[in-house]
């Protein structure tokens, strides 16, 4: 199975957000009446060049990602959908925008930027009293590409390249640090709805997962990344439970394969 995601996910994301659900005997607003927002927290996680074809709820039996899996079989799993572009940045952009990249611009990864005339779902939240922060794994989604807009944090801070190993493309940081921030920032949440995206990039190259993961998958490194990124992923799921899982949506999807 080729895995694609979703150009329309933005769009779908805040109809959920934007509906206005009136009680039983309320008069409707009239046609020039704005719409009423639902105080939902949105999670938005976005897991880099993971493969439909390498998780357990897609029919893989070589591997145990049980915290997605417990995910998909509570909510909605889709099947078929499609990718603007098999590029992070790109990819990434239609996601926030609902843009193809001929429209929004970002084409490549590096040397395009996100202009700030685009409007992302991160800014219409912001606009509407949402809290928003990000959680980024990779220097390729870094601020200087225009990606932080409409988010109040946007944590991108990457450990110095390494030039011992030359493997490493770009600079990233490990799916539990991703988390861990992740976390500190919603366990000081409370009050206002909030926004939080988490973007996690151990699934991409270099393949090099993390013990136990490397011996468990041995020949595999792959899919080692994947059920690594799994487990971390489970504790912020974790956290997320103990604040106001009633009134929080979760989407985890990945920009590409």
């Amino acid at each position: 199975m080729t895995p694609r995601w979703p150009l329309a996910l933005v769009v779908c994301l805040a109809a959920l957000l934007l509906f206005n659900s009136c009680k039983s005997g309320e008069k409707k607003p009239g046609p020039t009446a704005s719409p009423a927002l639902r105080p939902l927290n949105l999670v938005l996680i976005t897991i880099d060049t993971l493969r439909a074809d390498r998780l357990a709820c897609y029919g893989y039996a070589k591997i145990e990602t049980p915290r997605l899996d417990a995910l998909a079989a509570r909510g909605v799993l889709f099947e078929n959908a499609v990718a603007q572009t098999p590029l992070t940045p790109p990819s990434h952009a239609s996601i926030f925008t609902g843009q193809n990249p001929n429209v929004h611009g970002v084409r490549n990864t590096g040397g395009f930027v996100l202009q700030s005339s685009a409007l992302t779902l991160a800014e219409i939240l912001q606009q509407q009293g949402w809290d928003t922060a990000a959680f980024i794994g990779a220097s390729v989604l870094k601020k200087l590409f225009g990606f932080n807009q409409g988010f109040g944090l946007y944590d991108d801070q990457m450990p110095r390249p390494d030039k011992t190993r030359q493997t490493r493309e770009y600079p990233e940081r490990p799916a539990g640090e991703v988390v861990d921030r992740a976390i500190e920032w919603l366990n000081a949440q409370s009050g206002r709805p909030f926004f939080l995206w988490v973007h996690v990039f151990d699934p991409h190259l270099p393949y090099e997962p993390p013990a136990p993961f490397d011996v468990q998958y041995k020949g595999r490194p792959y899919d080692g990344e994947v059920a690594y990124t799994d487990r971390e992923l489970g504790r912020l799921f974790d956290a997320l439970g103990k604040k106001t899982p009633q009134s929080t949506l979760i989407a985890v999807l990945s920009d590409h394969g």
